[in-house]
């Protein structure tokens, strides 16, 4: 099977033992420190209406726990008289302001304005000090890393995506192995790639966080920061590439990744039980 096929599997509930649970941005800080990798500390989770403004750090993240990828988050730091500059370029904004942003997110994914919970969290920054670090994704097999995408999609205009083997070298033939739908050029780009300084550290710890997961496939998301290595999210169903509908992946490559795939299954099984492994975590796909 291919990647596209076992991602279909993966996604009707067909796949057994997924620990998709781990996909919970509460979960996977526990998961990180039981396997001693970094995540960003929490100044808060829950409801919008619980937040207490005058008591949170001078900068710091705002993000929906039900959301993926840069959907309604906000950089933010305290400008004094209740505002907030938007570390992203965009115009001081007020605590009401805020409110309205995030209202307008749950009602999008909950058609409720008051549902959904809110985190805060340390808000980190690149060995160059700017915010926030650029998106380091490892489409992850049992240790085993099949592809890597690095991606600026904070920025304005195009979104820019840098693609790179398991071993974190550059694609020479990248646009043989993945391409921009068409009618999305004007929001994702592919640029030429430029292998982090810091890919050793990087490699290593998705590699851990890989093995680690009771899974033949994972989606690992990694921040690279002045402090180090940061884990952001771990992915179960990412729909990246299956949809379509924005990155395309060839077929020749989704038959190499399938393959990947088929192995780490095989890896899992020959070692471990996965109901055991997996019973702890498993659920079905999540918003």
């Amino acid at each position: 099977m291919d990647y596209f096929d076992h991602m279909q599997l993966r996604l009707t509930n067909q796949e057994k033992y997924v620990p998709g649970r781990l996909g919970d941005k509460k979960l996977v800080r526990q998961f990180a420190d039981m396997i001693g990798v970094r995540t960003p500390s929490v100044y808060f989770r829950g409801a919008l209406a619980d937040i207490q403004w005058g008591t949170l750090p001078r900068e710091f993240v705002l993000k929906p726990a039900f959301a993926s990828t840069s959907i309604g988050v906000m950089l933010l730091r305290t400008a004094g008289e209740g505002k907030y500059d938007d570390l992203t370029g965009g115009p001081a904004v007020t605590v009401d302001q805020i409110k309205e942003k995030c209202a307008a997110i749950s009602t999008k994914f909950y058609n409720d304005a008051a549902h959904g919970d809110f985190i805060i969290e340390e808000l980190l920054r690149d060995e160059d000090g700017q915010t926030p670090p650029q998106d380091i994704r490892f489409y992850a097999f049992q240790g085993e890393i099949g592809m890597i995408l690095k991606e600026d999609h904070m920025s304005n205009g195009a979104a820019k995506a840098m693609y790179f083997d398991g071993n974190f070298l550059p694609f020479s033939d990248v646009h043989s192995r993945y391409s921009v739908a068409q009618g999305m050029e004007a929001y994702e780009e592919i640029v030429e790639a430029k292998t982090p300084h810091n890919w050793r550290e990087l490699l290593s710890v998705a590699k851990r966080i890989s093995s680690a997961v009771p899974s033949a496939f994972c989606r690992i998301d990694l921040y690279d920061t002045s402090e180090g290595v940061y884990l952001g999210e771990i992915t179960f169903y990412p729909g990246t590439f299956y949809y379509k509908n924005r990155k395309l992946m060839s077929q020749n490559e989704a038959e190499r990744l399938g393959r990947m795939w088929d192995v780490a299954a095989e890896r899992l099984a020959g070692s471990h039980d996965p109901r055991s492994l997996s019973q702890a975590f498993t659920t079905g796909p999540t918003t």
